[in-house]
């Protein structure tokens, strides 16, 4: 069992990466301080299956009440009234101040299930059980949770850190290709923006390849952002911002159905690695070699889309430093970035008439 910690002092937490790591969860519960909880809401996704029950037998060894509430999951489950329901939910099963919620699922699971447990009598504990690769590595760590508003997503939230992660990868062998190659995307952004040494072991394996050892590193990462800058204002963990602000603006344009969210980021990245080049940053042979990697990473091909839509969600990007001056996180060399916050709107086109011509050429 690999484990790597959060170290934010007495709110700090212990991320558990390993097969069959769900089923120590009653091992884990008392070293992670919820041997007092009085009981264990699991709120999962119906999708995880067997996973559900795995997770509440391994609860039930606790000498704690254990409830089930079992979603089925969209976007839209991000939602003012789905969070209604669910505090309507605790409070008939008469959830107290020392019940746990435990959730089981993916990115939206964690989101919703965290802000749950951050606003329900004004907050109580929550384990993190993320199913999906991407959530393994990015969303469940870093205690941000949220729901969506109809103005933009993740509007509405609160950073309420977890007591426990438990990253058990046997849940991933049955995901579909596109969520394996979803949360690798988001590996990616890792080593490029992160660590060479990742990078490169992570270009010598297929996404189905991707084992704990992998993870765990990406998980190390994030961590020590996250333990240096809890709160997003000290800088330092924008650097997990590289390749989103044109990714999460692919998303918005296209309705978030079209691309998983790592294969935008994959596009954001390329787009971001031209941004790098063109503002003097990186050089152009290294950005070639990056990109003609990641052209190789099955996403979808680019859609047809209106740029002025595109670049309308980009300057909705929380990062935006001015008007009409976006910071974007660029690239120096493999592991290594800079914060830019002078891209003005013309050079985004420049990248993003790029990404189209590269997209095509091989459609």
């Amino acid at each position: 069992m690999r484990s790597v910690r959060v170290d934010l002092g007495s709110r700090g937490y212990d991320v558990r990466i390993g097969a069959g790591s769900i089923a120590q969860l009653d091992e884990a519960v008392p070293l992670a301080g919820l041997a007092d909880a009085t009981a264990f809401v699991v709120v999962a996704d119906r999708a995880t299956g067997n996973t559900i029950d795995a997770v509440a037998l391994a609860l039930a060894r606790c000498n704690a009440v254990v409830h089930t509430i079992v979603l089925d999951v969209t976007e839209n489950s991000k939602s003012p009234a789905v969070l209604d329901d669910l505090y309507g939910e605790l409070i008939a099963r008469g959830v107290d101040r020392r019940g746990v919620i435990v959730a089981v699922g993916g990115g939206v699971i964690g989101d919703l299930a965290g802000y749950l447990a951050a606003t329900y009598l004004r907050g109580i504990r929550w384990v993190g059980v993320p199913t999906t690769l991407l959530a393994a590595v990015d969303s469940a760590i870093g205690g941000k949770t949220g729901i969506n508003h109809a103005r933009g997503k993740n509007l509405i939230g609160a950073v309420h850190q977890p007591s426990l992660v438990v990253v058990d990868s046997t849940t991933f062998a049955t995901l579909p290709a596109r969520e394996t190659v979803s949360g690798y995307g988001e590996m990616l952004k890792y080593g490029l923006a992160l660590d060479r040494r990742l990078w490169d072991d992570l270009v010598g394996l297929a996404p189905e390849d991707i084992g704990d050892a992998q993870i765990e590193r990406c998980v190390a990462r994030k961590a020590a952002i996250v333990s240096a800058d809890e709160l997003d204002r000290s800088g330092q963990r924008e650097i997990l911002n590289f390749g989103h602000t044109i990714g999460h603006a692919l998303e918005a344009a296209t309705g978030y159905g079209y691309f998983r969210h790592g294969e935008a980021v994959v596009l954001g990245m390329r787009a971001a690695l031209t941004l790098s080049v063109a503002r003097g940053h990186c050089a152009a042979d290294v950005a070639a070699r990056a990109d003609t990697y990641l052209a190789s990473v099955p996403v979808p091909p680019l859609p047809a889309l209106d740029r002025l839509d595109v670049l309308a969600a980009v300057e909705r990007d929380k990062k935006k430093s001015a008007p009409g001056r976006i910071r974007f996180v660029l690239l120096r060399d493999i592991g290594e970035t800079v914060s830019d916050d002078a891209v003005d709107p013309a050079a985004i086109g420049t990248a993003l008439d790029e990404l189209e011509a590269a997209c095509a050429s091989v459609s």
